[in-house]
């Protein structure tokens, strides 16, 4: 991917992106060879985010936090696509969600700088508007070149248009999953009302699984039972969508809560051992007392989703956090269900 043959000043010098955060409800199957894998339900919303700001450079430069992740990935970038040796950036990590508690930050920073690098060097800006959107097609070519969505793809689909995301998951050959289709197909994806809140609730000084813990943990995990991936699919499409797509917040939030109960029970016999086990566990029960029917596990935590009707709704349960003394133990913050995805900004 060479650079285009228009004026160089029709190339953008320096950009800032900025991607919603993937919280992650649970996958429908895993471990089966004749059912997909990895599929499952997701929200985008906007609340921790991720920014970062890429400018032109002859060497890789980053600061920040996450900044060597941030300069690995754009390194891993201009070696897919092949650019100039001298085809850098400067990086600066203005804002991240904490890393392995559940909120997608890696994924989310990985495409945010693929994306930066190949607005920088592969291609020159758009007519019109200096902000763009990223299409499905274009986010799955940042995350070939980045190495994201070898399981699940919720924060991939996401970073494009955000939503209520639900994936398929993919066929899985026994003991080959580089065989593996390259990403799983987007099943839905619904814009939640705009009323609606999501409180996320993060564990301070805990983190959850991740790298060579986490593949062991799914290659120690037994395949999740047919049975149980098949009510996972019927609530999934039969409950959760058509409540999302109706706005009837108690069905959604009942079904929500009921899928992620089951999703995490093939889980269990690794979760059970995470420090931070019996405290979430705690803290959705608390929820469940407060009022809050909608709630999850993000992952393998140790970030909660708290859904809630409205903004006061959402207000008056971080007040309830704050009357019980929880913000010492907790991160609690409001968000809203992000409906654009990830946005890129050419910077003057």
């Amino acid at each position: 991917m060479g650079e285009d043959s228009r004026p160089a000043n029709r190339h953008a010098r320096a950009v800032e992106v900025r991607t919603p955060t993937r919280l992650h409800l649970g996958m429908l199957s895993f471990g089966d060879p004749q059912v997909r894998s990895y599929g499952g339900i997701g929200v985008m919303v906007d609340r921790p985010f991720v920014q970062v700001r890429l400018r032109r450079a002859d060497a890789f430069v980053g600061r920040g936090p996450l900044a060597e992740r941030a300069v690995q990935f754009a390194r891993d970038a201009a070696s897919a696509w092949s650019l100039d040796p001298r085809a850098a950036a400067e990086i600066e990590v203005v804002t991240t969600p904490r890393a392995h508690v559940g909120l997608g930050s890696g994924t989310q920073l990985a495409l945010a700088v693929a994306a930066g690098m190949r607005r920088l060097w592969c291609g020159p800006l758009p007519d019109g508007d200096d902000q763009q959107a990223f299409e499905t097609a274009e986010v799955f070519e940042f995350a070939r070149a980045v190495g994201r969505g070898r399981r699940s793809c919720v924060g991939i689909h996401g970073f494009s248009r955000g939503g209520l995301i639900v994936e398929s998951g993919r066929f899985v050959p026994p003991r080959s999953e580089a065989s593996a289709p390259e990403f799983s197909p987007l099943v839905a994806r619904v814009r939640l009302p705009s009323a609606w809140r999501c409180v996320v609730i993060v564990q301070r000084d805990s983190i959850g699984l991740f790298g060579e813990p986490e593949k062991d943990a799914f290659r120690a995990l037994a395949p999740v039972p047919r049975e149980t991936a098949a009510e996972l699919a019927r609530i999934a499409l039969m409950e959760v969508l058509p409540a999302a797509v109706e706005a009837d917040f108690a069905a959604f939030s009942a079904a929500l809560h009921r899928y992620g109960r089951l999703a995490g029970a093939p889980f269990e016999p690794v979760s059970e051992r995470l420090p931070h086990a019996v405290s979430t566990a705690q803290l959705i029960e608390l929820l469940g007392e407060l009022g809050v029917e909608g709630r999850a596990q993000s992952s393998w935590g140790p970030a909660v989703m708290a859904c809630c009707e409205s903004l006061d709704a959402a207000g008056a349960l971080v007040e309830r956090f704050d009357a019980l003394k929880l913000l010492t133990q907790y991160e609690v913050m409001i968000a809203r269900c992000d409906a654009q995805g990830a946005t890129l900004r050419v910077l003057q």
